[in-house]
C-alpha cells in the first residue's frame, strides 16, 4: 500500500554532510498574513462522527473551479559534530523557518477521475541560521526578489503550474511547467537555450522544483474503506545512504490508523495517524580498508491528518521528524585511527486550508 505521507523520502537528509543538509532546511515557504484564517482550528474540540457504512472510501473529488488557498510552515534543526583522527572537533549548528502560501485551483475531472490542478505560489518567506551565519529571504522584499542569490525562490513565485493527480490524491504526472522552465533559461545564451537537451534538462528540474511544493498540499486518500481505529501496515528494506559512497541497509515499518470522522461546523473531516520508523539492518560495514559502525540510530516520523470527507481536500497536516545518528569510520591497517559524525535533526512540518 503506498504511503504518500510516509517518511522515506526524508531519509535523504540523513545522507548528506551538515552544510548540505542545512542548506536544505532553504525549502520554499511564505510571509504569514494576520489577514489569513486557518479553515479548522484543531486545538478546540469536534464532535465525532460514527463511520457507519462498512464501504466509506475517501476520494480525491474537488468540485472544479475551486480555489483553495494553503499556509505551509516548516521549522527545521540540526547539529553536527564531526571528530577528525587528529585535530580538534568540528561543531555545526542550524535552524530554518519557512513559510510559503500556496494557490491551488481545480480544473476538469478525466474519465478515470483524475484531476486537473493549478498551482501558483504566492509568497516565500524564510529565515535561518548556521553557526554564526544569518540568512533571512522575504518575497514581499523587492530587494530579495532582485538578489540573483535567491533565485532558487524567485523563480517560482507567481508562475503557474499545472498537474495532474488521480483521485486518491496522488500526484500522477507533470502536464505543465513551461513558466518554471522559461525563468530556469533566462540566463542561458540563446545559443544553446533552445538545444533539445538544454530544454529537456531544465523542464526536469523545472518539475522537480514544482514538486517540492505540491507534495505539501496533495494527500494520500487510502484505497481501502474506513473503519475506525483500524490500522494497515506496510514495510520494506531499502539502502540508505549516510555518507558519500557509504550506505547502510535499514528496514521501514510504516503503518496508517484511521481515527475516525469528526464534524468542525459545517465540515466532516476523516482523521489519520502515520507512523514510520526505520531501523539498521546492519550496524557494521565493511568497504576497503576502513570499518564503518553506525550506533544512536534515530529516524521516525509521526503525522497526523485532518481530510474533508466529501472532497478529499487536505485540510491540515501536521507532521513531526527526528533523524539521528552517529556514524565511526575506522580503519583496519591503523586501529585507533577513526573519525565520528554525529548528528542531530528534527522537522516540524504544519499545512493547513486558508478560509
Amino acid at each position: 500500500m503506498p504511503f504518500s505521507r510516509s517518511f522515506l523520502p526524508c531519509l535523504c537528509g540523513l545522507a548528506v554532510a551538515s552544510a548540505t543538509m542545512l542548506a536544505s532546511c532553504s525549502k520554499k515557504e511564505s510571509a504569514v498574513s494576520s489577514t489569513n484564517t486557518a479553515a479548522i482550528d484543531t486545538s478546540q474540540p469536534a464532535k465525532a462522527i460514527p463511520i457507519s457504512d462498512t464501504n466509506h472510501h475517501l476520494f480525491f473529488r474537488p468540485k472544479p473551479g475551486s480555489v483553495e488557498r494553503y499556509h505551509i510552515t516548516d521549522r527545521m534543526t540540526m547539529s553536527s559534530n564531526d571528530i577528525p583522527p587528529s585535530g580538534p572537533a568540528l561543531t555545526h549548528s542550524a535552524t530554518s523557518t519557512t513559510e510559503f502560501y500556496v494557490t491551488q485551483t481545480v480544473g476538469k475531472i478525466g474519465r478515470d477521475s483524475s484531476v486537473t490542478l493549478t498551482y501558483r505560489v504566492d509568497s516565500i518567506q524564510l529565515t535561518s541560521q548556521r553557526d554564526t551565519s544569518k540568512m533571512h529571504y522575504s518575497s514581499n522584499d523587492l530587494r530579495d526578489r532582485m538578489n540573483d542569490e535567491f533565485r532558487e525562490f524567485n523563480i517560482i513565485l507567481g508562475k503557474d503550474f499545472t498537474v495532474r493527480a488521480s483521485k486518491y490524491g496522488d500526484l500522477d504526472t507533470m502536464l505543465d511547467v513551461s513558466q518554471i522552465t522559461a525563468g530556469l533559461l533566462a540566463p542561458v545564451p540563446d545559443s544553446t537555450r533552445n538545444q533539445p537537451r538544454i530544454r529537456q534538462l531544465a523542464t526536469r528540474q523545472a518539475e522537480e522544483v514544482a514538486n517540492a511544493y505540491v507534495m505539501r498540499v496533495l494527500v494520500h486518500n487510502p484505497t481501502r474503506a474506513l473503519v475506525t481505529d483500524t490500522t494497515w501496515r506496510d514495510s520494506s528494506d531499502v539502502n540508505l545512504n549516510v555518507a558519500a559512497g557509504l550506505s547502510f541497509p535499514v528496514h521501514i515499518a510504516a503503518s496508517e490508523t484511521v481515527r475516525g470522522l469528526e464534524k468542525r461546523g459545517d465540515r466532516v473531516l476523516a482523521v489519520l495517524e502515520d507512523n514510520t520508523t526505520t531501523t539498521p539492518r546492519k550496524r557494521a560495514f565493511q568497504e576497503g580498508p576502513t570499518t564503518a559502525t553506525i550506533q544512536n540510530f534515530v529516524a521516525t516520523s509521526h503525522s497526523v491528518v485532518h481530510i474533508e470527507d466529501t472532497t478529499g481536500l487536505l485540510f491540515y497536516r501536521a507532521m513531526q521528524e527526528k533523524r539521528n545518528f552517529t556514524l565511526t569510520i575506522e580503519s583496519k591497517e591503523q586501529p585507533g585511527e577513526k573519525r565520528t559524525v554525529t548528528q542531530n535533526g528534527s522537522e516540524n512540518l504544519v499545512t493547513e486550508i486558508l478560509e
